[in-house]
């Protein structure tokens, strides 16, 4: 079940201030909709992009956090 809130995503990336910090934050968008912390709509062609997050936000976000990062 998701939130009833959701936001432009154009409204959401307009105050970002650098092209770096911009596709920093859309990679972080796309990483938490494979998750499924969040969802995106988009209702017609070329419409708006609404974003918004799933109930279990916290709970999804807290339960990547806690995984071990074994990269070294």
């Amino acid at each position: 079940e998701f939130e009833s809130r959701p936001i432009r995503l154009k409204q959401l990336l307009m105050r970002v201030p650098s092209r770096q910090a911009l596709v920093c934050m859309f990679l972080a968008l796309l990483e938490m909709v494979r998750l499924q912390a969040i969802q995106v709509r988009q209702e017609k062609l070329f419409g708006e992009i609404a974003v918004r997050k799933h109930t279990h936000f916290a709970a999804i976000m807290s339960e990547q956090a806690a995984v071990r990062d074994d990269w070294r």
